[in-house]
């Protein structure tokens, strides 16, 4: 224990008083006259040795009473261990401003209650000692120190943000702000609710030159209900066609939710509603069933109703849906009927065909697939562009010749990561396995097909898996060689089959599989956009067939003109990368515009990291910060109204005057009932 004002022990001298009024107290006696000798014997008889203890313990009431103020003058405290030696203190406090923040405390929401509590901290040093405010939003306002009165305007501007960082990812940035000092014991505060999620303190090596202190405040009512994700049953949509979108909904509350609507919305028409029931602490799966409207792009949202956290209520996409599918034959030896009679009637197709010696290479962005049909050799221009398409996310369907150079073809196929084909093998099989899992057959059939009638061939060439390729079989023969297999290429997919389109080969052209094949295949070649993207993720944004106009730059805008960004941009072979780089901080409808065109339509949705209710309790929170080795570290109660006075106590010490000021009214309190009942 220690004295700020040890200068009052002086005051000790002034217990002399009482003890010398108790010395020189004599009692003076009066004399009563008595009329009868009768009233003597109402007269109590007083010992001497009951009179002394009287007195004496009156006198060390007394005597206690004023020592006991004398100490509270002295102001008694405990030191803290982490008194600060420097004359000036840098000071870093972060705040979390993420979404989580916005649930409700006792009196107002966790971000304004922590703010407040910033601002007490402040307010608990001195006007000398430097600042630094920190929030997710990693400002560049924010990474430099500033005067107590600059912090508090800085404190001011602070709002609810999109960003979630790591408790890891926040001291580090702590650290480096406060190397600017040249305090020899910098101190740190973190304001949180402590998600599980983000508290990772073992990431980073434990300080023991960073007093550390973690204010944790947690929310009255922690219930929320989420929608996670949105997706589609197919990847491809059809101008005029239902379709199911199909979303989740997490339920991070202790309750059941019973019949919560969900609003669909598209193009900014309501085109769907549905209800989710789900129990306690679990996730549902659902969809709603819509409509697709015309060709081009499409925008839309899934929409709930929860308080107190709202941001993650709402879920935002869009898609493409083209004008036509681009299909590009290469043939050998002329068109094949079956191929044209398929495609060329159908107007959801824009179908091409050319000879493999007039290839016009440049043409090859615009396609979605590239069918090889009975090409005797690949060029080795044909293989570099095709690997060009496919890594751009085109597919290729290849229906070899069965006098085909086996050399160039597996040339082709290393290129493309495919399978690759060995030799003709002149022996009659039957298809004997249909892999009706495969996507391309996911509406195909009403039910699992049994006994049906697949194809035959005569004469085919056989081919195995690549080294590397990621293979998936449609349909194989009898004697287990490959009819038809699916492979991962680049971002695009490669369909190798086992025979050319010729009644020599086998009957695979006239047979009733052929159609809903090579249709669906056809399909599936769209390139797949993302229906959203995540604010705070840095993602390329790729946009396919984009043509560009003049010199004008792109931008970025919201649906409702509201704001505004020019993207750092790449373009490639007729694709474009648009980076927003945190630009973007605010949910919802974007258009990808140049000039007065509106070119793409994207959806941007706020991070779900935030959503779940996970907190670290304040005891979990001790333990952890002593198993991960911050042993320099203080966890204080953020619920309180008042955060200064434990703050004070961190950095000074525990304060003990308040405890002699209440045994100085206990001993007065202890003299006054001597005197009155403590009978003479």
């Amino acid at each position: 224990m220690k004295f700020a004002n040890p200068v009052f022990f002086w005051a000790l001298l002034s217990l002399a008083i009482p003890i010398v009024i108790h010395l020189f107290h004599f009692r003076r006696f009066r004399t009563v006259y008595f009329t009868n000798v009768r009233f003597l014997k109402a007269l109590q008889e007083e010992t001497q040795s009951r009179s002394r203890l009287k007195h004496l313990l009156v006198l060390l009431a007394r005597c206690l009473a004023l020592a006991a103020l004398v100490f509270a003058f002295a102001q008694p405290f405990i030191p803290s261990d982490r008194k600060s030696t420097g004359a000036n203190r840098a000071i870093s406090i972060y705040i979390d401003n993420s979404f989580s923040m916005d649930s409700r405390g006792e009196s107002s929401s966790l971000i304004e209650l922590a703010k407040k509590h910033a601002a007490e901290i402040a307010a608990s040093y001195k006007a000398t000692d430097r600042f630094n405010l920190i929030t997710n939003d990693f400002e560049g306002k924010h990474q430099r120190l500033v005067t107590k009165d600059q912090f508090i305007e800085l404190l001011e501007e602070v709002d609810s943000s999109p960003a979630s960082r790591k408790v890891s990812e926040v001291v580090g940035r702590q650290k480096d702000i406060l190397k600017q000092s040249a305090t020899s014991q910098p101190i740190v505060y973190l304001i949180s609710d402590f998600q599980k999620n983000t508290f990772d303190l073992n990431a980073i090596k434990p300080d023991t030159s960073i007093s550390l202190n973690c204010v944790h405040i947690k929310p009255q009512l922690a219930d929320n209900i989420s929608i996670d994700s949105v997706w589609f049953e197919s990847p491809y949509r059809e101008k005029g066609k239902s379709d199911n979108i199909q979303l989740s909904i997490r339920n991070f509350s202790s309750g059941r939710v019973e019949n919560l609507p969900v609003k669909l919305t598209v193009d900014g028409a309501q085109r769907g509603l549905g209800s989710a029931t789900t129990g306690p602490d679990s996730t549902l799966n659902t969809s709603i069933s819509f409509t697709a409207s015309g060709s081009g792009y499409h925008s839309g949202s899934l929409k709930i109703t929860d308080y107190p956290v709202v941001f993650d209520d709402e879920f935002f996409f869009s898609y493409r849906i083209p004008e036509k599918i681009n299909i590009l034959t290469i043939h050998g030896s002329g068109e094949n009927q079956y191929l044209n009679r398929l495609f060329q009637s159908n107007a959801a197709f824009e179908y091409l065909n050319t000879s493999d010696l007039q290839v016009d290479y440049a043409g090859f962005s615009n396609k979605h697939l590239i069918i090889l049909n009975g090409l005797k050799t690949v060029s080795s221009g044909l293989i570099q562009e095709l690997k060009k398409f496919a890594q751009q996310g085109g597919s290729v369907l290849i229906f070899p010749s069965l006098q085909s150079d086996i050399g160039s073809y597996q040339l082709l196929s290393k290129e493309l990561n495919a399978g690759e084909y060995q030799g003709v093998q002149q022996v009659a099989q039957k298809v004997a396995k249909l892999n009706d899992a495969h996507r391309i057959y996911d509406d195909v059939f009403e039910k699992k097909p049994e006994g049906i009638d697949l194809p035959t061939v005569k004469t085919y060439l056989s081919f195995k898996p690549g080294k590397d390729s990621r293979q998936e079989e449609i349909m194989r023969l009898q004697n287990s060689d490959l009819f038809l297999a699916d492979y991962d290429s680049w971002k695009g997919h490669t369909y190798l089959c086992a025979v050319p389109l010729e009644e020599a080969a086998g009957n695979f052209q006239l047979h009733a599989l052929f159609i809903p094949t090579i249709y669906k295949v056809a399909l599936y070649s769209i390139p797949q956009t993302s229906l959203f993207y995540t604010i705070g993720k840095d993602e390329a944004i790729e946009i396919q067939g984009l043509r560009l106009k003049g010199d004008q730059p792109l931008k970025i805008a919201a649906a409702d003109g509201t704001f505004e960004i020019i993207p750092e941009q790449q373009a490639d072979e007729g694709k474009m990368r648009l980076f927003v780089r945190d630009q973007i901080a605010k949910s919802g409808i974007y258009k990808v515009k140049q000039a007065d065109s509106t070119l793409a339509i994207l959806a941007f949705n706020y991070n779900r990291t935030e959503s779940p209710n996970n907190y670290e309790a304040a005891d979990e929170l001790k333990e952890l910060l002593e198993t991960t080795g911050w042993n320099n570290a203080a966890v204080l109660d953020g619920s309180v109204k008042e955060l200064r006075q434990a703050v004070m106590q961190l950095d000074e010490g525990q304060p003990l005057w308040k405890i002699f000021i209440i045994l100085a009214l206990l001993f007065l309190l202890a003299e006054v009932l001597l005197i009155r009942l403590l009978k003479s």
